[in-house]
């Protein structure tokens, strides 16, 4: 709801709705760029050169399984830390903007992009599974990854929750327009970018590659309605109420979805690093 003199009042349901949407979908795009940076950044600091895609990386030179190994598990790994240093630090805070609700956006798609590739481990697919696959490690590896997965993503709503109190309040219908309807209309658009993504993509996947990418598009922001599980902690955090104060339309935001869109496009013709 803005007010008059550009002020910008406590967000109403419908102004949660569009901008945690917003915010989830760029927090997201952010993010995957983010990932693919470690992989190819990794795959230099071994030596190899790489190829960045928007979802994928290719290592040039003669990799050993080893170097596999560490450039495949170095992406989930850097996520999971990245996400836990923003949820631990969040120097906008005191703002309760658009951005900072970015921030935590990048923040908690960072954490569960890691746990989603533990998940799904067990069926071989992703990156938590080809660095499995590359270190050699034994069968039983990937059950506890999925064990500790889902242990995580409970885990991630858990930390949600309070948040959802604190930023949408007691009403039931904010509290749902902060959480469940922007995770459907969020995923809804990550996928519709996928498709468009993987049609343009010049580099080669096979089947189970996009099905992990897909995967990754419905799981990125599950934590969202994960959160109401927990409704003592949603209620902790009502008590401290922290309103957002929020534009009815996040305009930077949804230009820098069509910023983000651009790179994507010019990143699936491959861009060469190291």
């Amino acid at each position: 709801m803005t007010l008059t003199g550009g002020r910008v009042g406590p967000a109403d349901p419908r102004t949660l709705f569009i901008n945690a949407t917003v915010a989830g979908v760029l927090g997201a795009a952010i993010m995957v760029l983010l990932h693919e940076l470690a992989h190819v950044v990794t795959g230099v600091l071994l030596g190899l050169p790489g190829t960045l895609y928007s979802y994928g990386v290719t290592h040039g030179g003669s990799p050993s399984p080893t170097q596999l190994g560490v450039t495949s598990i170095a992406a989930p790994v850097f996520s999971l830390l990245k996400g836990a240093l923003m949820v631990t630090w969040q120097p906008l805070r005191a703002r309760r903007d658009f951005w900072h609700l970015l921030w935590l956006m990048v923040a908690f798609t960072s954490m569960m992009e890691g746990i989603g590739y533990a998940e799904i481990s067990v069926f071989g697919a992703g990156d938590t599974a080809d660095a499995i696959r590359h270190f050699g490690w034994p069968g039983w590896v990937a059950p506890v990854m999925l064990a500790l997965g889902v242990a995580g993503q409970f885990g991630l709503a858990r930390i949600f929750a309070p948040m959802v109190g604190r930023y949408a309040g007691a009403d039931k219908r904010s509290r749902l327009a902060f959480t469940l309807w922007p995770w459907l209309a969020g995923t809804a658009l990550n996928l519709a970018l996928v498709g468009v993504n993987l049609s343009t993509a010049r580099m080669d996947l096979n089947g189970g590659e996009m099905v992990a990418i897909a995967m990754a598009g419905v799981a990125v922001l599950v934590w969202m309605p994960m959160a109401l599980i927990f409704p003592r902690a949603v209620d902790a955090g009502s008590a401290d109420a922290e309103p957002l104060h929020l534009r009815g339309w996040p305009v930077v935001g949804l230009v820098a979805i069509g910023v983000m869109i651009v790179v994507n496009q010019l990143l699936n013709l491959g861009l060469s690093i190291g």
